[in-house]
């Protein structure tokens, strides 16, 4: 009565005869009944009386045997498809049965033979093959053998490939016919054949791309007949989706690429819509010159059109406008030829393999190993780039949307920098389409993790942190083991100022993914920011911690904690930076432009034995893999960029040279030569090919405090200054030459221009707030660029009234900064800021200006091409740690031994720019990428004698007239007053050791020592942050002692002016040795208060700056050790050297006065300050003057670039060394008492 009934309703709803009862009124429905009680009761005894009537009729029989399989009586099953077998010995339907209760049986090679014994009979036996497929992976996945699942893997690649050999050509191309059905089921044969060959390693990755090809030209085609222009090729998809984004991104009749208009019709856009435009057609009827003209257009790619969400939509129906959007294979042909679609499941199906495969094929072109590819199907012409992988999102997006797709294609939409104007007049650039897309996905899943995580990311970028940190906690709750978004909720917090509450979140991803970079580096940062050493570990000869928190002593060999884990993390990511490739073809184009332009700086034609040197380094950048490069040291994205920024600045000069010629001055100005010379100085342009370079975890600023190679030192802040280049030679606004050089200086006044961040109540503003206002008029026009809002505090606007130019640029694109320094026509730009938080370097990236060079702001490395000079000076830089000056005393050496150079094997030619080494290389004896302007004293600037002198009320001239013996005497006083405000129960013997930087293991323990050497000693440090004096306190119990702990003080941080004078109250500030007091080490050394710091590192500038400075004062020699014996041993001695004497006052009082040689440093620092280079700014000022106007004449002559026929000819001081050694003949008036 079911099936009677299941027949009687079988046409449908409406079509059954009206007025008719076909089911009793009382009858009741029967219970739902499982399914083998329906089988056995009655659909077995259906099947049996059935066949009593029709013993060989073999639907019956497939019927009753899949139902005693499903019962559970495989033996009974296997007998009645034998028994089919046995009346039709081709039924491929009972062998994949027979196949199915062999591998239920356990016998699975037996199900093999007679699933493959189906599958050659029938080809498209589409339920055999999957049988055989699950089965093989199913083998693989579960065997421990490596070498078996490999055998699998090819075992499953030999099935799909006999397939693909009977249904499609060598071409790809369809040989039978299909049903609509069959089309999807044939595309997964293929994408799998794909897949499997990119498991089988690299080198069948090309195989692999072309069976993802064919698996979506497949679909791309129509149902035959079909003729020879409608086999579609995914080069053809490719090109139609990227010309019709481009005709959407414009008007209805002008693309956003012209060279279409030559290709098209001039009313095209408008016909896109049109019913009868068959675009595909169109399309591929173009060829090749649509292809060049695109290529034309993008520089060697496809040009990206930059598509809202909705114009993605649109893409099916604008490219298949016949079958109204839906896939041509699956639709069929009516008697007139018309396109007929399949069914809603047939069409969802294809749809979704579809954009599987392109979603595939997308994430395999963003692997860097396959940078330069050259697509299948296009005759070498068309390369993976950028481009392609975003055409790709879009398709994929377009048949079948969904969240993930969303998101993976916000996220290489982040990375690209073009942009276009949107329908509102608003600019549409990567970053904003790429909160659209996350947008989009969030639409369809509010609680996507990924999602959630990367719009996070995005607004954090622009300065949203707190709207991020909602973002990423919304991502967390969905998916607690999320560990990226783990470890960048912890990065924001850390970024507000909370690394102690950041710590957890760093520690449940590393517990995810104990190799994420940004967790482990993460979490090695908020540790350290609050003391908890707990876990380090130790890298070898360095102090350690172990797990429980005990010191672990200096030895040969490195013990493992979050310390040498993050050393490793790092290693690897800088291994990682030698995989991107642009591809050999694209290197043949870039060498032949570096050549020209290198010929244009050096104003001649390039000798023959230039030419070959030169490109040998080129070919040695195309040969070998991605392993190979990497064990090579050979990062060919990073030769590209450093090669653009060194020939940019030479480029200028022979510009100036040609407009100008060899003139440091003019008396009046004359025409700017931008229209004369703009066509011709053409800058290098990467490789469209080239993706980004990767850069570390680690930030440049953190390798101030880690304990890395000088070489990883050396890459951190390299492969940070490599992106930002490339960031800069990617912007569309950047004209194609290189920027003009300024005009002469006019009656020799240079245009400096110094960009900072900091122009607020900031350090740097501390200490330089009088510089800008000193310079010398005469010789000087000072600009002064701000590039963050101002704080409200006083120290902008006392600056700024002290500067004929202070521009207030936060609020400016880049493009309008840097046309406005070309406006200015700035000879020498200054960068204040280097990697510290908010600092432009993408305004120097760009190379507005002939000189750049960084000052004061950061006390290392910036790494990169596009700054000239370090100022610095010999002891916090020393000579040979700078890469010029190494590259002479490599060429010494070979010279004095007769050697050829390593240029004579091909193959190992060094990668360096004449004289600019190769910073990728092992070398652990250099640093410093600029050239040093070595200043005579200190590099370091301070304004204490102009602004901190409230604690004397005299000006320099009124306290010249004091006898030192009544200053003396008064600053005791002073100082006296100020211990007891500070430490009101401290007796006056007893020593107040005192550090206001954050802290290291290694230099803590000294203190612990020294202060168990004095035992009337106290430790005054600051809460810095307030979560670090905890684990301070515990260390120093576990390492010392209670009572020496106890002896440790800790105070808030103060106001500045407070800060300053309360310093006079310690008896020795002892240095931190990682990352030396810099700021801090102008305040204490200007009350008086001696240091005592190690130079402990000789390539790391930050651990020197302290004795650069007591170097400044005049008495450097009593202030500075070289060991940690030393240090501990001088810091004891200095504080038994104190006593005191009691002094009777006028007023009765009695006030301690100290003697000994601690307290007689102190004096002679006191009482000298108005007279020691250190505190004297004016005279800093000249000196830097001095080396301001040299580097001009260098770069004018010439002689600033070693081995251009100028450097040869010359015979000055830059022949002998590329530093700048500036004199400063006035003697320094230092009266020392005794």
């Amino acid at each position: 009565m079911a099936y009677a009934y299941y027949l009687y309703d079988s046409p449908g709803p409406g079509k059954t005869p009206l007025g008719l009862t076909s089911v009793p009124i009382l009858q009741v429905p029967p219970e739902d009944e499982p399914p083998d009680r329906i089988y056995r009761d009655r659909l077995l005894p259906l099947l049996l009386a059935l066949r009593e009537f029709h013993p060989n009729h073999i639907p019956i029989l497939l019927l009753l045997a899949c139902t005693y399989y499903a019962l559970g009586d495989l033996e009974t099953s296997l007998s009645i498809s034998h028994q089919i077998l046995s009346i039709n010995t081709n039924c491929v339907e009972a062998m994949s049965n027979i196949g199915t209760t062999m591998k239920a049986l356990g016998q699975t090679e037996k199900a093999y033979e007679w699933w493959w014994k189906a599958l050659q009979l029938r080809p498209t036996y589409w339920d055999a093959l999957d049988n055989i497929l699950g089965m093989t992976f199913t083998l693989a996945h579960e065997t421990p053998d490596n070498g078996r699942r490999l055998a699998y893997y090819r075992q499953a690649l030999g099935v799909c490939q006999y397939v693909q050999k009977h249904v499609l050509d060598a071409n790809g191309r369809l040989v039978v016919t299909l049903q609509p059905g069959e089309i999807p089921r044939l595309q997964r044969a293929i994408f799998t054949s794909g897949t499997i060959y990119a498991t089988l390693g690299p080198t069948n990755l090309e195989r692999a791309i072309l069976d993802y090809a064919h698996a979506i030209e497949l679909v791309v085609r129509p149902p035959p007949p079909l003729s020879e222009a409608e086999q579609y090729t995914l080069r053809d998809l490719l090109l139609a989706v990227c010309a019709a984004g481009h005709i959407m991104c414009s008007d209805a009749n002008a693309s956003g690429v012209p060279e279409l208009a030559g290709i098209f019709q001039s009313d095209f856009g408008a016909r896109l819509g049109d019913p009868s435009l068959d675009f595909m057609l169109v399309v591929r009827a173009s060829g090749e010159p649509l292809l060049h003209a695109l290529l034309r257009a993008g520089g060697g790619v496809l040009p990206t059109p930059l598509l809202l969400p909705e114009q993605v939509s649109r893409l099916p129906v604008l490219l298949f406008r016949r079958t109204h959007g839906v896939l041509p294979s699956i639709c069929t042909r009516g008697a007139g030829g018309e396109a007929r679609p399949p069914g809603e499941t047939v069409r969802t199906q294809t749809n979704s393999m579809t954009s599987t495969i392109l979603l595939t094929l997308a994430k395999r072109f963003q692997d860097n190993v396959l940078g330069g590819m050259v697509l299948p199907g296009t005759g070498g012409t068309l390369r993976v780039s950028t481009s392609v992988v975003i055409l790709l999102y879009y398709l994929a997006l377009a048949w079948s949307p969904a969240p993930s797709t969303y998101n993976n294609l916000g996220i290489v939409m982040s990375g690209i920098t073009d942009g276009r104007t949107g329908a509102d007049g608003e600019l549409l650039d990567g970053m904003g389409l790429a909160r659209t897309y996350y947008t989009a996905g969030l639409q369809m899943d509010p609680k996507h993790p990924h999602l959630l995580t990367n719009l996070g990311s995005l607004l954090k970028d622009q300065g949203q942190t707190e709207q991020a940190i909602k973002l990423y906690t919304k991502a967390v709750e969905q998916k607690p083991d999320f560990d990226i978004a783990l470890a960048n909720l912890g990065n924001a917090i850390k970024d507000v100022g909370r690394p102690w509450d950041a710590i957890e979140y760093y520690k449940r991803a590393a517990r995810v993914n104990p190799s994420l970079p940004e967790a482990v580096c993460g979490l090695v940062n908020s540790l350290c920011s609050i003391c908890d050493w707990r876990g380090r570990g130790a890298v070898a000869y360095e102090v350690g911690v172990d797990d429980a928190g005990y010191a672990i002593p200096p030895g040969p060999h490195a013990q493992t904690g979050w310390i040498t884990h993050m050393v490793g993390v790092t290693d690897a990511q800088i291994a990682q930076g030698f995989q991107a490739s642009a591809g050999a073809p694209a290197l043949q184009g870039v060498m032949d432009e570096c050549l020209r332009a290198l010929a244009l700086a050096r104003g001649r034609p390039l000798r023959g034995e230039e030419t070959a040197r030169w490109q040998a380094r080129f070919q040695r950048l195309a040969r070998g893999g991605a392993e190979e490069r990497a064990q090579r040291r050979v990062n060919e994205a990073g030769f590209l960029i450093r090669f653009i920024d060194w020939v940019q600045p030479q480029m200028q000069r022979r510009w100036y040279m040609k407009a100008y010629g060899k003139v440091l001055a003019v008396e009046k100005g004359g025409a700017t030569s931008e229209g004369n010379y703009h066509g011709f100085f053409i800058r290098p342009a990467l490789p469209k090919t080239l993706q980004p370079p990767p850069v570390p975890s680690v930030l440049p600023f953190h390798t101030f405090t880690y304990p890395l190679t000088p070489r990883v030192t050396r890459l951190i802040p390299h492969r940070s200054a490599l992106r930002i280049s490339y960031t800069a030679f990617a912007q569309p606004w950047l004209p194609k030459h290189v920027y003009r050089p300024p005009r002469p200086p006019i009656n020799g006044k240079l245009n400096i221009g110094y960009v900072s961040n900091d122009v607020n109540n900031h350090p740097l503003s501390h200490l330089m707030q009088s510089v800008f206002g000193m310079h010398d008029r005469k010789q000087f026009n000072v600009f002064l660029y701000t590039t963050s809002p101002w704080d409200g505090t006083a120290y902008r606007p006392r600056i700024a009234s002290t500067v004929e130019h202070c521009v207030d640029v936060s609020s400016w694109s880049l493009n309008t900064i840097i046309d406005h320094i070309m406006q200015s026509e700035i000879h020498i730009l200054i960068n204040l800021g280097g990697y510290t938080k908010g600092a432009r370097n993408d305004i120097f990236a760009a190379r507005p200006c002939p000189i750049q060079m960084q000052l004061m702001g950061y006390a290392g490395t910036l790494g990169a091409g596009w700054c000239d000079y370090l100022v610095c000076d010999p002891i916090s830089c020393p000579q040979e740690t700078s890469a010029s000056e190494k590259w002479r005393a490599m060429n010494a050496s070979r010279e004095a031994a007769s050697s050829p150079t390593t240029e004579s094997n091909p193959s190992e030619v060094p990668l360096d720019l004449d004289a600019d080494l190769d910073p990728e290389t092992d070398a652990n004896d250099w640093l410093y990428m600029e050239k040093f302007m070595y200043m005579p004293h200190t590099f370091m600037v301070t304004d204490h004698k102009q602004s901190f002198r409230g604690d004397e009320d005299l000006s320099p001239e009124e306290r010249a007239k004091v006898p030192p013996e009544t200053l003396w005497l008064d600053e005791e006083r002073r100082r006296a007053d100020a211990r007891k405000q500070v430490f009101p129960d401290l007796p006056q013997d007893v020593i107040i050791f005192a550090n206001f930087n954050q802290v290291s293991c290694g230099i803590f323990l000294v203190w612990l020592r020294i202060l168990r050497k004095v035992p009337r000693s106290i430790l005054w440090l600051l809460r810095f942050p307030a979560a670090g004096e905890e684990h301070l306190l515990r260390s120093a119990k576990m390492w010392a002692g209670e009572e020496v702990a106890a002896r440790i003080r800790f105070t808030d941080v103060a106001k500045k002016d407070w800060h300053v004078f309360r310093a006079r109250v310690a008896d020795l500030f002892l240095d931190t040795a990682e990352c030396n007091a810099h700021t801090i080490a102008a305040d204490v050394l200007w009350t008086g208060t001696p240091i005592l710091t190690w130079p402990k590192h000789k390539h790391k500038m930050c651990s020197r700056v302290a004795a650069s400075m007591v170097n400044a004062t005049g008495f450097g020699d009593q202030m500075t050790v070289h060991s940690a014996e030393e240090y501990e041993n001088r810091a004891v001695a200095l504080a038994q050297s104190v006593q005191y004497v009691p002094h009777h006052e006028p007023s009765g009082a009695v006030l301690p006065r100290g003697q000994g040689e601690l307290v007689g440093l102190r004096r002679n620092i006191f009482l000298n300050r108005d007279r020691m280079p250190l505190f004297d700014t004016l005279r800093w000022t000249r000196n830097l003057e001095k080396g301001l106007r040299e580097a001009w004449r260098r770069w004018v002559e010439g002689t600033q670039y070693e081995l251009s026929d100028e450097w040869e000819a010359c015979d000055g001081d830059e022949k002998k060394s590329g530093c700048i050694w500036i004199r400063d003949p006035d003697p320094v008036d230092i009266t020392r008492i005794d």
